[in-house]
């Protein structure tokens, strides 16, 4: 009966995500149905309840990493979630977890289910509660939201197989029938289905984890696309860097479940020891023009010229941004990809190899808000988001990491918005959290990058409420304490009564 109740949950809330907008700059909202969300989305309210899937539990180390469950809940009232684990060695039952009000619970799954190896379904008759996962080590770490959606189609755009990196895709069933799936691999000259990719059946209730690196050797980028035969799945990648090659480090991402003509990276930085590298994949069967639009924070009046790339049918094209002179190494920027009309996916990688250069004047303060984070390695991957929102929820974090975690708002419409931002921190009542909330203006085209404040009680997560009367994009960078490493993405785009996302304006004359 569960898992009747699941799938009508699931039906339900697919339903309701499907109600997008459309909102062109000089006209007014336009309501535009979508077939499926593309990212994680919270519901303020207009959904009887969430169900959140958490997929990856592994990146390939003989000792099982750290897997930790965040919940996030952002409203007045404090709410219950169920979480039931899924995996061979599960136990039959799962558990129910209490969220405060305004606040966040972690759960590690390892002492809560005394075993590793798991995949976990998080269901709460609380709309708004917002579900992240942490794989770590001692050395490596990375966190993104659990998925919203099961799907029969996932795009992955940047996986990494060379020396030293490990590249696993995580396949979850959590239904009561089989599932089965194809996995294509899209190269820079070629596309195929590899034998061993073919064919893939996931039991039911059940996690399947496939080495992808060992059948695609040795390539520093590739693009997978998971295509379901019968069922739908969730599926989630793990990249770790042993190293060796590179900055050890962890990359993880859920899948794109499906593509836009435009995607936003609200955040994103160049200059010395850092390679950022935007990967935009075609799916389609004609040739696409993409632009790549950098725009300075601060500088949107005079951004350099977009990068174009032309890719060819179920292919790959990407730009090294770090090696374009165009492209300021101080400071951050946006970062917008947009075809000529065609559906694409994209993602945004980022190797940091160094610290960051030392200032000019000794005597100069210590960086802020605008100069990137001075670690001396890490890696991180974001797949963007195809959507504006009038609000948006930051994932709660641990806010005392030095560097400390940064949070990107950026406006891609063509009037300024103001957005209001309340912290998500159960050691404030009301009155502490309406004083402690800040506003702040963000002009046409422009970007903002907010520290994340420091929590009222130590040791606790602190997560953000991101709300504006006009639409807006917001992502994070993920820091973490006593290691260089970083985790990039996007942060939950939100849907109440009122309003939800919508999606981005055309930048292109033709767009």
């Amino acid at each position: 009966m569960r898992f009747v109740r699941l799938l009508a949950v699931l039906v339900v809330t697919a339903a309701v995500v499907g109600l997008l907008l459309w909102l062109p700059d000089s006209t007014p909202p336009e309501r535009v149905a979508l077939d499926r969300p593309t990212i994680p989305a919270v519901f303020e309210s207009g959904a009887p309840s969430a169900t959140w899937y958490c997929a990856a539990s592994s990146f390939g180390t003989p000792e099982p990493p750290a897997h930790e469950v965040v919940l996030t809940n952002s409203s007045g009232s404090s709410a219950s979630a169920r979480l039931t684990p899924f995996g061979e060695t599960a136990p039959a039952e799962g558990v129910t977890v209490d969220v405060p009000a305004n606040g966040a619970t972690t759960v590690d799954l390892a002492q809560t289910f005394l075993t590793t190896g798991l995949s976990i379904v998080v269901e709460s008759p609380a709309p708004g509660l917002v579900v992240e996962h942490r794989l770590s080590d001692a050395t490596a770490a990375d966190q993104v939201p659990c998925a919203t959606l099961t799907s029969d189609l996932w795009w992955f755009p940047a996986l990494n197989s060379s020396r030293g990196a490990t590249a696993l895709l995580t396949l979850f069933n959590p239904f009561p029938t089989d599932a089965g799936v194809d996995v294509e691999v899209v190269l820079d000259a070629s596309a195929r289905t590899p034998a061993e990719l073919s064919g893939i059946v996931v039991p039911p209730r059940s996690i399947k984890v496939v080495d992808v690196g060992a059948v695609v050797q040795r390539r520093d980028v590739f693009a997978i696309v998971v295509r379901s035969r019968s069922g739908r799945v969730v599926a989630e990648a793990t990249q770790f860097f042993d190293g060796s090659a590179a900055p050890r480090g962890l990359r993880m991402n859920v899948g794109v479940a499906g593509e836009s003509p435009r995607w936003v990276f609200a955040g994103g930085f160049t200059g010395e020891g850092v390679a950022e590298t935007a990967v935009v994949v075609n799916p389609g069967n004609e040739r696409v023009s993409a632009e790549i639009r950098v725009t300075p924070y601060g500088g949107s009046a005079t951004a350099p010229e977009p990068i174009v790339l032309d890719i060819p049918p179920l292919r790959y094209g990407l730009v090294d941004l770090s090696a374009e002179g165009r492209i300021p190494p101080i400071g951050y920027h946006s970062v917008t990809v947009e075809t000529d009309g065609a559906p694409v996916v994209a993602s945004l990688l980022t190797t940091i190899t160094g610290p960051p250069a030392a200032p000019a004047d000794p005597a100069a303060p210590a960086p802020d808000s605008s100069v990137r984070p001075a670690l001396g390695s890490g890696v991180g991957i974001a797949t963007g988001s195809p959507v504006a929102a009038g609000f948006w929820i930051v994932p709660a974090l641990d806010a005392s990491a030095v560097p400390a975690p940064v949070v990107f708002v950026h406006n891609p419409f063509s009037t300024p918005v103001n957005v209001a931002v309340v912290p998500i921190d159960a050691g404030l009542d009301p009155a502490a959290q309406s004083e402690a909330t800040t506003e702040v203006e963000i002009q046409a085209h422009d970007s903002v990058a907010l520290t994340v404040p420091a929590a009222s009680v130590a040791g606790q997560l602190v997560g953000l409420r991101l709300s504006a009367m006009a639409p807006f994009v917001a992502e994070r960078l993920v820091t973490y304490p006593g290691q260089d490493e970083l985790a990039t993405g996007s942060a939950v785009p939100g849907r109440s009564e009122r309003s939800g996302p919508v999606l981005l304006p055309a930048l292109r004359p033709n767009g």
